[in-house]
């Protein structure tokens, strides 16, 4: 059955009647302890000052290469530094279970992300809005929209936004929505918009603009994350003040306007970024970000599954909540209706570098991203020639998700059995729809076969329908 689970409680023992060690070994423990922490610090110190370095340069140079990847990689170490900071916590709460929800089979959603690229767009390399298949989505968020100066900015693409609202002349049913968001929000673009009612009434009124002028059906916020991480704890709030006066405005206009929001799964975002409750009043739905649970980062230097939709048997404490099932569950428990609830599928992988070949299991060690992909995002027509090549693979029966391995390259991603799961999940518990980042990642042009486009999407649009 997939419509499972309650969350394990963490267990722990105390540790009894060891012996004390002679002095001597003391005071070798102690000093061996220091040399460690030392060296620790040190080498941490100049990992911060090259990771800093390397990030001042990127942001100032002439050309971001590539938007997309650069936000995603943001987002993973996000969740990584969330992983971090409650990797030894114990979760005490016991989520409830998924039997007793009604279910109804009918009026799901299937959300697909549509993502441009500063490479945009070469045809051999690039989704191109007319290969995009009209009828596989019931919605289309295009993205990322900048916030400049309080106002929501298109950049250099917007005939592609015109090109993604046209498809609707082959399918009129279809939505086609704006996602502001990207890498700008992190320190200039939302936080700076926000912090004001003056400043949200300019950028509400550059979003009325925008999509009258576009003829869009709405706005999707993907703001990563507020009040995480050091920032401002009073976003909280101003996100709240935000999304309501969205509202307020879309229902004054004659627009009839959709408003979403992509947000955390990790536990300790929701509770520090989000007022739930409050949220659930003003959006239509929310974009569960249900993936990048797991990615190659030097402090947890092993193999870890993307999108695991349960946890593992193994898996305890802070672990056992890095899956699908916990994450929706909390975000039902802090207050937001299921059906308001779409969850996150993701079309890539993360890879990862193998320590040793032999040893290619869960949790193997690693020694950095592999290779193939970029910055360690794996689009799955990647993954299907990684397989044609002889790469092997394993589907686990707890977590529903398989991954695939070959010489020292290991990849965590989502396959056609993988996906069909996760929609029959969704349905058997009558959450909002499906989420899909993105469109350019599945396999769009027919590289796992070439009989077929779009693969997982497709496979999911028929699990749910």
């Amino acid at each position: 059955m997939v419509n499972q689970v309650i969350i394990p409680q963490s267990k722990y023992e105390l540790l009894i009647d060891i012996q004390k060690p002679r002095l001597s070994k003391q005071v070798l423990c102690l000093a061996l302890t220091f040399s460690t922490v030392g060296a620790l610090f040190i080498t941490r110190t100049w990992v911060g000052l090259s990771t800093a370095r390397s990030t001042r340069e990127f942001v100032v140079g002439e050309k971001i290469e590539n938007a997309q990847i650069t936000a995603w990689l943001h987002r993973s170490r996000l969740y990584a530094e969330s992983t971090k900071e409650n990797k030894n916590s114990s979760r005490n709460a016991i989520v409830k279970s998924t039997d007793d929800y009604a279910k109804d089979p009918t009026g799901k959603k299937l959300v697909c992300y549509y993502s441009i690229s500063e490479k945009m767009m070469n045809t051999t390399e690039e989704l191109i809005p007319s290969h995009v298949d009209p009828h596989i989505c019931t919605h289309i968020i295009v993205g990322f929209a900048s916030v400049v100066n309080c106002t929501l900015n298109l950049g250099n693409y917007l005939w592609v936004y015109r090109e993604i609202a046209n498809l609707r002349i082959k399918e009129p049913k279809l939505k086609v929505m704006i996602s502001a968001g990207g890498i700008n929000e992190v320190n200039s673009g939302f936080p700076q918009m926000v912090r004001t009612h003056a400043n949200r009434k300019i950028f509400i009124r550059s979003v009325l603009n925008i999509t009258k002028t576009l003829e869009l059906d709405g706005l999707d916020i993907d703001w990563e994350f507020p009040a995480w991480n050091g920032a401002n704890s009073r976003e909280k709030i101003f996100f709240v003040q935000l999304l309501q006066e969205l509202r307020k405005e879309f229902s004054r206009s004659d627009q009839k306007l959709l408003l979403s929001a992509a947000v955390a799964a990790p536990d300790s975002i929701i509770d520090q970024s989000y007022n739930i409750p409050e949220i659930a009043k003003y959006v239509d739905f929310v974009n569960l970000m249900s993936y990048d649970y797991h990615s190659y980062v030097w402090y947890y230097p092993l193999t870890g599954l993307n999108s695991p939709l349960f946890p593992r048997s193994t898996e305890k404490g802070f672990l056992a909540s890095l899956n699908v099932n916990y994450s929706t569950n909390y975000w039902i428990m802090k207050g937001m209706p299921k059906e308001k609830i779409i969850i996150g599928i993701p079309t890539y992988g993360h890879s990862y570098k193998l320590t040793n070949p032999r040893n290619h299991d869960v949790e193997a060690p690693a020694k950095g991203i592999g290779s193939l992909g970029d910055d360690s995002f794996v689009p799955y027509y990647t993954v299907c020639q990684f397989l044609q090549g002889g790469a092997n693979f394993k589907f686990l029966n707890d977590s529903l998700v398989p991954y695939a391995y070959k010489n020292d390259e290991w990849i965590s991603y989502d396959n056609i059995d993988s996906v069909i799961q996760k929609a029959k999940w969704i349905k058997s518990n009558d959450f909002g729809g499906a989420m899909i980042l993105s469109l350019n990642c599945d396999d769009w042009n027919s590289t796992c076969s070439r009989s077929e486009t779009f693969p997982l999407i497709r496979a999911i649009k028929l699990a749910l329908n």
